[in-house]
């Protein structure tokens, strides 16, 4: 059942269309030029019988007509004489005719006119040089051609003394035709045969594996990206298809252990702050004569409900950045402005963890257009990192500088720094490295396509155990666009 489905598939597919549109453009071009040399060949063969009694008839003539006081009598005697000299009786028939048209002599030894149907002594009267052909079949049914030429009075050419005809069967001609033919045919047959078997291989060599690929391609769809094409690989179209798809299947398992990784992560992410809420929210609740046990429960609640607050607008940022509808309000701003707000609003948690954060605010910095609150999304992000993975009394020094161009921004920290195995992946979406800490994986994913649509880039730089440094590149943008609001 199942292979009669697939040649009632392949028939649908691939072959019906090969047999549509190529096969029966070949077999209408075979037979054309099957037609073409068929007429070729036979105009060939008609015009060598008919130069060949043209010249024959030439050589006959000329013995009649060499005598200027020919008669009607010395032309009759002529004629027996060449009769009975006649040695060509296998090749040819010659009769002399009459002035009337009627046989007198022929060279197969009989008087019957057995070709009273031919036309060609009439047209031979007619006819300026006084000679013609003529096809047909004679009185038994033989296919032949004939050629007659009138012998005239050298005295007077309006005398007609007679007629020589020369008669030549077809039947070896036609036979050697039809031989040519069948060879023709079957040369065409056999090259319409091979074009079929290598036409059907050459799609079978293309359906087969296309079939594989549409087999695997169904069960990763399903869900089983551990699928392969496995098997000889050959080197080229089909064989780069089986690569691709074996390369997305690969892709499709890694990105999908990022989101089950992602998930798990963001619901760690999410628990711990709900926990934390929950359980200082139950101790607020009974502790209602210890103010100061309230005041750090509520401080408590305040810091992680704004942490859910955090992550959350991460993952709605995510999401519009997935499905494209991630707005950005570009008009002239002040990025050291917004440098410093991002470095005052993590300047607690620096304190906290007795790291260092230094900031020396550059003079004479050109505005840029860019979405102010995006860029500051992006300052914090990159701080935040900075902050999470630097150690107790570590630094982080941040710089900015003018070029050409644009305006390049420099976050260096005495982290913990990122595997070099690690490094390209960073900014893919879900990607946490072998070292990372808590986090949801797509703080710096969101960040780098803020950066790009602000025309820039961003790039990171590390040393395992010696630290990172993240460079943001802004451009600066034309002063025309000065006061103006432009929503991408």
């Amino acid at each position: 059942m199942m292979a009669a489905a697939d040649r009632k598939r392949n028939w649908k597919g691939l072959t019906r269309r090969w047999v549509v549109n190529v096969l029966s453009v070949v077999l209408l071009a075979l037979v054309l030029f099957s037609v073409i040399v068929a007429a070729l060949v036979k105009q060939y063969y008609a015009r060598s019988v008919e130069q060949y009694l043209a010249d024959q008839l030439d050589a006959v003539a000329s013995v009649f007509n060499g005598d200027p006081a020919a008669s009607t009598a010395a032309f009759e005697e002529s004629a027996r004489e060449y009769v009975e000299t006649f040695a060509m009786q296998e090749q040819m028939e010659v009769q002399f005719l009459r002035s009337d048209g009627r046989v007198l002599l022929s060279t197969a030894g009989y008087l019957a006119d057995t070709y009273e149907q031919s036309t060609d002594y009439e047209n031979a009267l007619r006819s300026a040089d006084h000679t013609a052909l003529w096809q047909g079949r004679s009185a038994g049914d033989e296919p032949v051609m004939t050629a007659a030429a009138i012998i005239r009075s050298r005295e007077n050419s309006a005398v007609c003394l007679g007629a020589v005809r020369i008669i030549v069967s077809l039947s070896g001609v036609n036979r050697q035709y039809s031989l040519v033919l069948a060879s023709i045919f079957s040369l065409v047959a056999l090259v319409f045969v091979m074009i079929v078997l290598s036409g059907l291989y050459f799609i079978n060599s293309i359906i087969v594996p296309i079939q594989g690929v549409g087999k695997i391609a169904r069960q990763i769809a399903r869900g089983d990206f551990e699928a392969r094409i496995t098997g000889p690989r050959r080197k080229d179209e089909i064989g780069d298809l089986c690569d691709a798809i074996n390369n997305m299947a690969g892709e499709l398992a890694s990105t999908e252990q990022m989101k089950n990784e992602f998930i798990s992560s963001v619901s760690h992410e999410l628990r711990t702050p709900l926990t934390a809420i929950k359980g200082w929210g139950e101790t607020v609740r009974d502790a209602t004569d210890d103010p100061a046990l309230v005041q750090k429960g509520m401080e408590v609640i305040i810091g992680e409900a704004e942490r859910l607050s955090v992550i959350v607008e991460d993952l709605l940022d995510f999401s519009r950045m997935q499905n494209g509808r991630l707005t950005y309000h570009m008009k002239p701003c002040d990025v050291v402005a917004e440098m410093a707000e991002a470095i005052l609003t993590l300047t607690d948690t620096a304190k906290k963890k007795q790291i260092q954060l230094d900031f020396t605010e550059p003079d004479n910095l050109p505005p840029i257009v860019g979405d102010a609150v995006r860029l500051q999304q992006v300052f914090v992000n990159v701080l935040g990192n900075a902050l999470k993975y630097t150690p107790e009394k570590g630094s982080i020094v941040v710089d900015m500088k003018a070029l050409k161009d644009e305006i390049e921004i420099y976050i260096s920290d005495t982290g913990t720094g990122i595997d070099p195995d690690d490094l390209a992946y960073i900014k893919q979406k879900f990607y946490k490295g072998k070292d990372a800490v808590r986090g949801s994986g797509i703080g710096l994913a969101i960040a780098d396509e803020i950066v790009k649509a602000h025309g820039g880039r961003m790039d990171v730089a590390s040393t395992l155990h010696v630290g990172t440094t993240v460079t943001i590149a802004l451009p600066v943008r034309p002063v025309h666009l000065a006061g103006q609001e432009e929503l991408l």
